[in-house]
């Protein structure tokens, strides 16, 4: 599969989350990063940046993209903020695993979103030699 580079740069994202969050479960975190809170906050962190390059579109594909597609991410992101807050409020390590697992749906979502998009697209003109 050939993934644009916003998703890659998205799976690379996540995928650093996803082995934070299991080092984080394991007891094996990054000095500085043992406290809950620490560790969510980079979570928070990553899982925004990963947004922003993958999930979310464009003004003009907000107005005119797949309804379906942002009515299901926003809901989806909401269950992530409102883990995120929990996490950060009441140090929930329930809040931080929401906020993990809808990372990973959104991401997933996404990147098979902008892969069925790829491939319906018509092929890129290429210029002339001659």
């Amino acid at each position: 599969m050939n993934l644009p580079k916003k998703d890659v740069i998205a799976t690379s994202l996540v995928a650093l989350a996803g082995v934070l969050y299991l080092l984080w479960v394991t007891g094996s975190a990054p000095p500085g990063m043992n406290e809950m809170r620490a560790t969510g906050i980079v979570i928070l962190a990553l899982g925004f940046a990963a947004s922003a390059t993958a999930v979310v579109p464009g003004f003009g594909q907000l107005l005119h993209g797949n309804k379906i597609y942002m009515t299901v991410t926003s809901l989806i992101g909401l269950i992530a903020l409102i883990g995120g807050v929990l996490m950060l409020v009441a140090e929930s390590d329930a809040g931080l695993a929401v906020v993990m697992g809808a990372m990973v749906v959104l991401w997933l979502i996404a990147t098979i979103h902008h892969s069925l998009l790829a491939k319906t697209a018509p092929p890129p003109l290429v210029a002339s030699t001659l």
